[in-house]
């Protein structure tokens, strides 16, 4: 073989390898752009008319800062009880407290988000609550409070899939 046929393979190998990358990285940028867009159950649903996203951005003013609230309140305590839980000797009353806290933590969280998909119920025709109830029960199959549980059991994107 000689120098000259293995630097053009050589060169065409790389210019393969770099339009795959190229491909490649503008597809999970645009996957991660759309998914950025996502902050609840109703952006699944892109027949909106523009009053309602309106509303629904009002409502996302008080409803984001608060679970936001109460989400880091939960990492305050599972990190206090993580300290707890490996402290010597181990003072089990007070991890049980620490545990009992987040347990109301998490029970906050799940009633501000019913309260929020009733609220968000209320903007939507007929047509529309029926694809809110298809997404909900897509959502919650999955164990967690979908969109706004960050750690879900089911992804985002496959809420979205039946659009």
């Amino acid at each position: 073989m000689n120098a000259a046929s293995f630097f053009y393979g050589f060169v065409a190998a790389v210019i393969l390898v770099s339009v795959a990358l190229s491909v490649a990285y503008l597809a999970l940028s645009k996957a991660r752009a759309r998914k950025g867009d996502i902050k609840g159950y109703l952006d699944l649903i892109p027949d909106l008319t523009e009053e309602q996203r309106a509303r629904l951005r009002e409502i996302r003013t008080v409803f984001l800062p608060r679970v936001e609230g109460i989400r880091r309140e939960m990492r305050l305590r599972r990190g206090e009880l993580a300290e707890l839980l490996f402290g010597e000797p181990a003072d089990r009353e007070r991890i049980y407290e620490v545990a009992d806290g987040i347990i109301g933590k998490q029970s906050e969280l799940e009633h501000e988000v019913i309260e929020h998909i009733l609220e968000e119920k209320d903007l939507l025709t007929p047509a529309q609550k029926r694809r809110f109830y298809e997404i909900i029960v897509d959502q919650f199959s999955g164990g967690g409070l979908g969109v706004h549980d960050v750690r879900a059991g089911k992804k985002t994107g496959e809420a979205g899939r039946n659009r």
